[in-house]
């Protein structure tokens, strides 16, 4: 049997953490977003999402570039470096805070919110500061691939939000029982990480030596500068010009897809980032994993993604309720925006492990600017539903140049890996449309049609490459079996750092 190379068998471990992470959070969190769906209203979902791209979405976005630059580098961090990037961290979201209470009028008006929402906003505000007390312990979790600690994380974060959000939602909170849910799940996540992490705590402001960490830290920023104003088009484009209920339907949709999909790309592409990053210097073991990676994750999700989409009609019919039938046409865009996404979030994150964040980079402003623009003209013509009309076709070109930059540097056989699983789901998501034709939806009908189409993807994919599937579920089980003793930075760390 063929031998796995050290990392690459900690990432199947930590993929399968996060996997089995997902099958822990997913019925709690689609459940909960089901009953917090029927019990608010969308401009409830509207509001929460315009106040926290404002204070918790940016100020995690002014924390991920110093992060990913210490993940991404060969030498473990210091001390000083700890102190000094979680000094540098408190001030600039400090300043983000402060500026935020100061400018919240004037930011309420642009959004079109009424004053109100200012109090929405100022609770919002501890968010930030409560991350990035456990931004330096997710670093040296990341470093030594310890994913079992974020799957944790992950799940108890799920469960102290659903369950205060319920609750409070069905006593008549509103739009409170998401932002005290929201705050205290936050708080929770950090005090996770800090206990499987502890790191000594301090204030350092102490740069020298520190150039070249700085300057990747800022290309990771700018790159998730990037993917902030592309993934908020809701919330800064339709906000404004539709209202808070558009932005509801419009995050709705893409939670619904999200779900389906990028959960579990995103939780795996976590794992694919540091990974990769240990393992830069073997071009084949970055091969075999990057081919591996977006194959079983393609087969996981399209299926999902698919069948969701060939049934969402009845989904919200019989589980949603009808005031969500305005985020049908939006769901169905996502959904292709998702399948793209596969593509663009994995070899993004490849890219980036092997230290190519400018080509990541420049990728990335080009797929906002395009975004925008699609958006800007498709919302004039077809109201908020226009950006996710600009989200479906943005991600097509940008996918193609993705897979044209890594195969320069890694060969991945994009037919077995992309190609085939979109093909088998689409055979079976077909299916599913066909079977459920004057048929009465219901909450039995809908269950079954779900099974059903779910048999018929696996019968399919073990009817064209069952040999190839059994042979990598056993590699992958004996993988699973061994035990690593020892993190990677322990290796090379003095102990006290």
């Amino acid at each position: 049997m063929a031998e796995v190379h050290p990392v690459s068998a900690k990432t199947m471990q930590g993929a399968s953490l996060m996997l089995l992470r997902m099958a822990a959070m997913y019925p709690i969190l689609f459940l909960g977003e089901v009953w917090l769906a029927r019990l608010l209203e969308p401009q409830d979902f509207g509001i929460v999402a315009m106040g926290s791209f404002v204070t918790v979405t940016l100020a995690a976005v002014l924390e991920v570039g110093l992060v990913a630059a210490l993940i991404q580098r060969a030498e473990p961090p210091s001390r000083d470096e700890f102190r000094t990037f979680f000094s540098l961290q408190l001030l600039v979201i400090s300043a983000l805070v402060l500026g935020l209470f100061l400018g919240a009028p004037q930011l309420l008006d642009w959004l079109g919110l009424d004053s109100g929402a200012r109090w929405i906003l100022l609770a919002l505000l501890p968010c930030p500061w409560i991350s990035g007390l456990g931004a330096m312990s997710c670093v040296r979790l990341d470093r030594n691939l310890r994913y079992g600690v974020f799957a944790r994380m992950d799940v108890l974060r799920v469960l102290t939000y659903v369950g205060i959000a319920l609750p409070l939602a069905f006593w008549g909170w509103g739009v409170w029982s998401l932002v005290v849910a929201m705050v205290a799940s936050t708080a929770v996540r950090s005090a996770v990480a800090f206990q499987a992490a502890p790191w000594p705590i301090g204030i350092r402001l102490r740069f020298s030596g520190m150039g070249k960490t700085l300057r990747s830290g800022a290309l990771f920023q700018a790159s998730t500068l990037t993917s902030l104003f592309r993934d908020h088009i809701p919330v800064l484009l339709a906000g404004p010009r539709f209202g808070p209920q558009a932005v509801g339907y419009l995050n709705w949709a893409k939670n619904m897809t999200f779900y389906s999909s990028q959960a579990i790309t995103q939780a795996v592409s976590r794992v694919t980032f540091p990974s990769v990053s240990r393992i830069q210097q073997d071009p084949q073991a970055v091969r075999a994993m990057t081919q591996a990676t977006l194959k079983y994750v393609n087969l996981l999700t399209f299926p999902c993604i698919l069948i969701f989409a060939a049934l969402i009609p009845e989904f919200v019919q019989v589980v949603f309720t009808s005031k969500w039938a305005p985020a049908i046409p939006a769901f169905y865009y996502y959904s292709i925006r998702m399948l793209g996404s596969n593509i663009s979030t994995l070899y993004i994150a490849v890219l980036n492990g092997l230290g190519r964040v400018e080509t990541s980079l420049r990728i990335l402003i080009w797929w906002t600017v395009l975004d925008w623009a699609l958006a800007l003209a498709l919302c004039s013509w077809f109201g908020f539903t226009g950006v996710a009309m600009a989200y479906a076709v943005s991600v097509i070109p940008v996918a193609a140049w993705l897979v044209i930059q890594l195969n320069k540097l890694v060969k991945v056989d994009f037919l077995r890996s992309f190609v085939f699983p979109l093909a088998v789901s689409g055979v079976a998501a077909t299916a599913v449309r066909l079977a459920k034709s004057g048929s009465q939806a219901s909450w039995l009908t809908l269950s079954g049609w779900i099974a059903g189409g779910l048999v018929f993807y696996i019968l399919l994919l073990l009817l064209c490459e069952g040999r190839s599937l059994l042979r990598d579920i056993r590699l992958f089980l004996t993988t699973l079996a061994r035990r690593e003793n020892q993190d990677y930075d322990s290796r090379h760390e003095p102990v006290g750092t």
